[in-house]
């Protein structure tokens, strides 16, 4: 099958070529020109494509696009999508740009083969014609073009699916960006450092197709999808997957029922008040006309015609939820008010323990049976914690390696604890286990005045002063790149002995090697490179990792730095572009401002050009990279960018307000290989996220029931600013002479959990950072409270015992945050992020998943949401995932009993929930208060004044505080307390008072409570002891027709869903 190239030729003879003058190489203007003229020329295979580019190499006027021009366009023409269009090519142009590399810079075919590895599987072994960048040898890393001929014509979107995950520019995928093809100039004393810069490079299997995946459309499908941004009502609600508008009047033609019953919750929330019920006839006839604004009503379905009855149905609907109090459509905000769900939202199913053992194993079992069969296996488990994936998969390891020899294993975990705990599990193993630790010992610990860890270099104060001010390592201070002068340890250096074979390996058939997560977004050393890994294995989320320490600079440093002559203020134009105008390219674009702008600023004076040294053992306060690498590094971005015709905005540079300074969100490619078999285990891996590091991986999923009893409230966000504004409340009570367990909601919350104590459970609190510290050191709270912040506890098993957790809020960061987490992920995806207005985020109607023994109806909330549904997979892996982590640490999949669990945030997370509850009623009102300090307490007006005179309240006084407790309803109350107080609390009923015609009620807690979560010791009161008592209070006589009884019953089985 033949194909054809779009060749554009300057019309004004512009050099479409980079040029460098001078011994110190310095780079010329280099400008693209906006006219051309366009033929196309015919290919048919590698060979032909390689004669046409070798060809080209010496033409300086013309260049490559994958787009063909537009039917009736005539020469000369623009470069922009009006002139060319998108093009299905059998031919691609793979661009690496720089893949770090700390290997000898002359050996080609190395360099060659290591940039090959970082491709699909498809492309290995297969013969390419290669042609080495304008940088190469100039600027650091592999930079090369790798030309293939596929099996049959693909798309720009099919590529992007193809190549997603590989340290490769994704923008070359786009009908008008332009493919470089000539060599660059070299002049003024120049000399060029890679004369020969093209070839074929020959794989050694005669092969030059390159086979494309069965698979791809369906991937591609899907990775579009993923990148397409929701739309959203009038009002800011995001639709739902089902609903489809007009791209041109934005109009719903597609999932119109689910859009009336969204609007009718909207109508509902705006119509009702604590004071006001709209009629029938009002909520209609709002809901019509918001309907008729919203949705195209001259489409008309199957299901007839949309008319002003379905607007009544609805509102019928709602109004008797609202009546029978299964919604009360009124709170503080739409995020705390709680609305009807369809109740058709898509849940997973839930297996017993037994069951996903089995499924699990069937899982392993094939993935390794592959393994053993040479195929090249890469899968994604998604396990419920506790589950046991980890040390199922160590069992398979274990009996895959038996008569093994000569195999690779590459275990990442996210910490060294972990790493102690996977060395310790593989003991026997038919391997050499290696925990894999940091040069110079880690962080200091300043309680222990020692580093965590084994320092393994010899120069390792040294070698620490060159990590904290940002230079490479290996290059610096064991092996130079250009003169090979070495370490004067290098030979015996214990940090490098983790990866070399030595003497003592010999007999040893198999290398395990743990590193953690830190590690897979480092290069291989060159050590590591001489052989590829067998397979690896990862062991929980890394998305930490990929993100952490991405660099910044201040905005002074910038406008300081980044000038050029002609246009001494470009940096303060880039930063009004980023500040003022949201990163807006046209802002710079009208200016004239572009790529080769950038290219021309020169910062080389700030290169700190720190030389070799084999010897220095000491620190020597070598100066910072840090400044030089991160303006490279923005200048890079921002020509690369710019130069982008197919994106609007910035996508990996970003404006921090809070600190003043520009981000760098560069994509951290992995280490792993695409050809390696990789094996990754988290329990709550999300594909979207996964597929940006670790793509074409097959992703099973096992949802495991867990034993516990959910409450969760539904009017509070738990937001941090919330508990943040009660510490100082708690502080100050805290400092007067009688301390009130009632003054605020932490102390009441820490009255809670040392009840839970007393009745011999043993809670977990987890909180944000800033609580956990006050509550740390409170000193009421019970010793016996464990209390962990968000994000200190993936991967621990240290609360396995713990019986209840109490959550107190969500692990929210702020929204840039998660925006420029996202822009480091998906930045260099080819498929430019959708950003929103982040001072008023979109909002999403959730649903809860409510479990088969929960009472209530179909249920609702509000939450901010972004509107691309990547960056919103990066919020949820933060903010939901992070709150099933920390309910995971109770290990429900193998409790020998009924754990509980609060939520005191009305967050939805993928567990099924038992309560939906007010925030009061999981806090005790002042009666409940009463009733934990005494044991006892009445629940009438006229109740209080006979049995607690102590409480020195007036008439109208006790009236309030009985009309504001939940005492009305008596099993509203102590709803957060165990099931061992919960399940022995009696309440007594009787007649009393004037005429004897009066019933009330009194509650009596257990006397002498104590136990465990499984066994419980108490006291409770007899029928003689508790009329006694009130007599006492009421007077002689006064009491008639007792009754005393259990006030509950315990908890049914757990349904699990």
């Amino acid at each position: 099958m033949s194909d054809d190239i779009s060749i554009l030729t300057s019309a004004n003879h512009t050099s479409l070529v980079k040029t460098f003058s001078g011994p110190d190489l310095k780079k010329q203007s280099f400008a693209i020109g906006k006219e051309f003229n366009v033929t196309e020329e015919p290919v048919s295979n590698l060979q032909n494509l390689s004669k046409v580019l070798h060809k080209l190499e010496n033409d300086p006027t013309r260049t490559i696009i994958r787009g063909s021009l537009i039917e009736g366009k005539t020469n000369p023409v623009p470069r922009n999508k009006t002139t060319f269009t998108a093009t299905l090519r059998q031919w691609c142009m793979i661009d690496i740009d720089s893949l770090a590399w700390d290997g000898d810079i002359n050996d080609q075919q190395a360099m060659l083969s290591y940039a090959i590895e970082q491709l699909p599987i498809e492309f290995q072994s297969v013969d390419c014609w290669y042609h080495f960048s304008s940088s190469m040898g100039i600027k650091a890393g592999i930079r090369v073009h790798l030309w293939f001929w596929l099996e049959r014509p693909c798309s720009d979107d099919e590529m992007k699916a193809w190549l997603s995950g590989c340290p490769v520019d994704l923008r070359l995928f786009n009908p008008i960006q332009i493919h470089l093809t000539a060599n660059p100039r070299f002049i003024a004393g120049a000399i060029d450092p890679y004369p020969n810069r093209s070839g074929l490079f020959e794989a050694g299997n005669g092969v030059s197709i390159v086979p494309v995946p069965a698979n791809l459309a369906s991937r591609t499908a899907v990775t579009q999808a993923a990148s397409r941004q929701r739309s959203s009502d009038k009002s800011g609600l995001l639709d739902p997957a089902d609903i489809t508008r007009d791209p041109d009047t934005g109009l719903a033609i597609n999932g119109r029922e689910q859009l009336m019953f969204l609007l009718s919750n909207e109508v509902m929330r705006e119509l009702v008040t604590a004071k006001h019920t709209p009629s029938e006839e009002e909520v209609t006839t709002v809901l019509w006309s918001r309907f008729c604004e919203e949705a195209d009503i001259s489409i008309v379905s199957e299901r007839g015609a949309w008319t002003i009855a379905d607007a009544a149905s609805k509102a019928k609907a709602r109004l008797q939820e609202l009546e029978r109090g299964a919604y009360d459509f009124v709170s503080r905000s739409d995020r705390t008010t709680l609305v009807a769900g369809t109740g058709k939202a898509e849940r997973p199913k839930l297996v017993g323990t037994i069951q996903a053992q089995l499924e699990l194993n069937n899982i392993l079992d094939k993935f390794f049976g592959d393994l053993t069969e040479g195929s090249k296996p890469r899968a994604a488990i998604r396990l419920t914690m506790g589950a046991g994936k980890t040390k199922k998969t160590i069992t398979h390891l274990k009996a895959y390696l038996e008569g093994k020899y000569r195999q690779k294993i590459e275990v990442y975990v996210p910490r060294h604890d972990l790493a102690d705990e996977w060395t310790k599990s593989l003991e026997g193993i038919n391997a050499n286990v290696i925990h894999v630790y940091p040069r110079t010992g880690g962080e200091w610990d300043n309680e222990a005045r020692a580093y965590k860890h084994p320092i393994m270099c010899q120069r390792a104060d040294y070698v620490r002063d060159l990590e904290e001010k940002g230079h490479s390592i290996y290059g610096n201070a064991c092996l130079s790149r250009t003169s090979r002068e070495q370490c004067s340890f290098l030979s015996s250096c214990a940090y490098l002995d983790q990866f070399r074979q030595t003497s003592s390996d010999i007999g040893v058939e198999n290398t395990i090697r743990i590193y953690t997560h830190a590690s897979l977004f480092l290069s291989r050393n060159e050590f590591e490179r001489q052989t590829e890994p067998d397979l690896v294995i990862i062991d929980e989320a890394f998305l930490s990792s990929a993100v952490s320490n991405m660099p910044s600079i201040p905005v002074g440093e910038v406008t300081q730095h980044v000038r050029v002559n002609g246009i001494p203020n470009l940096g303060f134009d880039l930063l009004e572009c980023l500040t003022e105008h949201q990163g807006d390219l046209s802002y710079l674009r009208a200016k004239d401002i572009g790529a080769f702008e950038f290219n021309a600023v020169s910062i080389e004076g700030l290169n700190p050009a720190t030389p070799f040294s084999a010897d220095t053992a000491q620190s020597r306060n070598v100066r910072s990279a840090k400044q030089y690498k991160a303006l490279t590094k923005l200048l890079e971005i921002a020509a690369r960018e710019i130069e982008d015709q197919g994106r609007d905005s910035f996508g990996q540079l970003a404006y921090n307000r809070r600190k003043n300074e520009i981000v760098i969100c560069e994509h951290k490619p992995t280490r792993v290989p695409r050809t390696t078999p990789v094996l990754y285990l988290d329990a709550t891996a999300d594909s979207i996220i996964t597929e940006a590091y670790l793509p074409a991986l097959q992703h099973h999923q096992i949802d495991v029931r867990q034993l516990a009893v959910v409450s969760q409230v539904y009017d509070r966000t738990g937001s941090n600013s919330f508990w943040n504004n009660r510490i100082g409340q708690e502080q100050q009570n805290l400092s007067d002479p009688s301390y009130d367990p009632q003054h605020n909601d932490i102390a009441a919350l820490i009255t809670i959990l040392n009840e839970w104590v007393k009745a011999g459970e043993s809670p977990l609190l987890v909180a944000h950072k800033d609580l956990c510290d006050q509550l740390r050191v409170h000193p009421k709270l019970d010793e016996g409270v464990a209390v962990a912040h968000f994000m200190s506890l993936r991967g621990s098993n240290a609360y396995e015992d713990k019986s209840v957790i109490f959550i107190t809020g969500r692990n929210q960061p702020p929204l840039d945050d998660i925006e420029r987490q996202a822009r480091a992920i998906f930045g260099n995806s080819g498929n430019p992020l959708g950003y929103d207005d982040l001072e008023n985020l979109p909002s999403d109607q959730v649903e809860y998943w409510l479990s088969k023994r929960s009472p209530h109806t179909a249920s609702a909330i509000t939450i901010p949401a972004f509107s691309d549904p990547r960056i919103e997979a990066v919020q949820k892996q933060i903010r939901e995932a992070e709150t099933v982590q920390a309910i995971a640490r109770l290990r429900l999949v193998w409790a020998e009993y009924q754990k509980r669990v609060f939520l005191l945030s009305n967050l939805p997370v993928e567990m099924p929930v038992d309560h939906l509850i007010e925030f009061n009623d999981l806090m005790p009102d002042r009666l409940e208060m009463e009733l934990i300090k005494k044991g006892d307490i009445p629940l009438t007006t006229l109740g209080l004044e006979k049995m607690r005179p102590d409480l020195e309240l007036s008439k109208e006084a006790i009236k309030k505080l009985v009309q504001r407790s939940k005492a009305s309803n008596p099993k509203r109350l102590l709803t957060q307390l165990p099931d061992l107080v919960r399940t022995a609390t009696q309440i007594a009923t009787f007649k009393a008072g004037d005429k004897r015609k009066t019933t009330h009620q009194h509650l009596f807690l257990p006397k002498d409570y104590s136990g465990s979560p499984t066994t419980s010791i108490y006291t409770p009161w007899t029928d003689e002891e508790a009329e006694a008592y009130l007599t006492a209070g009421w007077g002689e006589g006064a009491i008639t027709e007792f009754n005393l009884k259990y006030l509950y019953g315990p908890e049914p089985e757990v349904s699990g869903e």
